[in-house]
């Protein structure tokens, strides 16, 4: 089995049972419309004369910001609610080029695509120096057959505690708004053209990928496979649902020692060790099996876990059970209490919260979780403990060396502020 997310699972699954609209190809002869589809993608401020809904036109090759697809783009739209109702439309895109012939299926709808080209996510920029510096370690795992699991990811090298261990990028990404709307066979017909798309390396590594047991051969691929990232909130459509092919043969494991962080910037997803790894130690991603509960996965995916929770006591299942609803309770306190002004009882339950993490082995990002402790402390008027914590947040991003540098560089602005006031107050007092 490979690196899965039980809800993008669902709603794959659910996308075919539910009631469908009559999906048309748009654009159509009748329409007439001026824009070119196999041209570029940018933002626009006006709408052309097919309406295409928010601020998007597939337009000219003139602006230097614009995107180029390698295929024409093909678009589906369910009907209007009414006349005076702009449609949405959901477009697949390909870029062959994307980060350096990597390559990339996008079937979303072009508000959402509009939304990803504007904040740059296709851009290539160099990265950070904490991510050069990774990669000249070399690779730190590599896949191998697993006994009993197929295909498997193994560290070739001890990985420490917080490093990242791979950074992947998506193959496809698929809105469940329209996974929710299309007619199946319009939905399965616009994925596998969107495999087929996809550079010859890339394609042929989709499809050699773990299947579940499903008919055809996208839903086959994807059932087990894919996930779940957030993109494009201003949308309404924040899901979708991505398929990582290099990062879909971690196997999954109730006591996982990576977890995954996704960056709609950067469109990366990076597995980080959460516990140190040995060399030769399966490299596993939590499946969540707690919560859907081992006979669903087995009856509806075909997935039979065995891992040590799963196979465990009733005592050992009921104590881990436990844990978990206390790490839900607490940080539904700390929420409340962060929100009602009570910031010293969450700085205590926050050190609760960790202690539980820990135990459970899928404790927080050391410096996210320095970061809500230098904003709690703030909060409380406490500068030393604020300084302290915002100072080794900021160590722990430079140190993390993350492709999007984006809570690096917010790091840094917080502990500049925090260090200013604290510097002030120390002046007073001596004053």
């Amino acid at each position: 089995m490979a690196l899965s997310s039980i809800l993008s699972l669902v709603l794959l699954a659910s996308a075919g049972k539910a009631k469908q609209t009559t999906a048309a190809v748009f654009p159509s002869a009748k329409q007439q419309c001026p824009h070119h589809p196999a041209g570029r993608l940018e933002t626009a401020a006006l709408l052309p004369v097919c309406p295409l809904p928010g601020h998007i036109g597939v337009l000219s090759d003139e602006s230097p910001n614009a995107i180029a697809w390698d295929y024409p783009p093909k678009c589906i739209s369910p009907p209007a609610k009414d006349n005076t109702t702009v449609p949405r439309i959901d477009c697949l895109f390909t870029s062959t080029t994307f980060r350096n012939g990597h390559g990339i299926s996008l079937v979303s709808s072009t508000l959402t695509t509009s939304h990803i080209v504007g904040v740059g996510s296709f851009d290539d920029e160099a990265p950070p120096l904490g991510v050069q510096r990774r990669e000249n370690l070399g690779s730190a795992y590599e896949i191998v057959p697993v006994e009993g699991k197929g295909l498997g990811v193994v560290a070739k090298r001890k990985i420490k505690r917080g490093e990242i261990v791979m950074s992947d990028y998506p193959s496809l990404l698929i809105g469940t708004g329209f996974l929710g709307t299309a007619q199946p066979h319009h939905r399965r017909r616009m994925l596998k053209q969107a495999i087929n798309q996809l550079p010859d390396k890339l394609r042929s590594k989709v499809r050699g990928l773990s299947r579940g047991a499903e008919k055809y051969e996208v839903d086959a691929i994807l059932g087990p496979n894919a996930n779940t990232v957030m993109i494009g909130e201003q949308d309404g459509e924040q899901m979708h649902v991505g398929l990582f092919a290099e990062a879909a043969r971690i196997n999954h494991g109730c006591r996982p020692n990576v977890h995954s962080r996704f960056s709609e910037r950067r469109l990366t997803m990076e597995i980080m060790a959460h516990v140190a790894i040995e060399p030769g130690e399966e490299i596993l991603m939590s499946c969540k099996c707690w919560t859907i509960g081992r006979k669903y996965l087995k009856d509806h995916w075909g997935f039979d876990c065995k891992c040590q929770l799963c196979t465990g006591t009733k005592n050992e299942i009921e104590e881990s059970e436990f844990y978990r609803r206390r790490q839900k309770s607490l940080k539904e306190s700390i929420e409340s209490a962060r929100a009602e002004g009570f910031f010293k009882d969450a700085i205590v339950m926050s050190g609760e919260w960790h202690e539980f993490s820990e135990w459970d082995m899928v404790p927080p990002l050391a410096p996210e979780y320095h970061d809500s402790l230098a904003n709690l402390h703030y909060a409380n008027g406490d500068l030393f403990n604020a300084t302290r914590y915002a100072r080794m947040a900021y160590d722990g991003w430079v140190r993390f060396g993350s492709v999007d540098d984006e809570k690096l560089e917010h790091s840094r602005t917080v502990l500049a502020k925090i260090e200013k006031e604290f510097e002030k107050s120390l002046k007073f007092e001596k004053d």
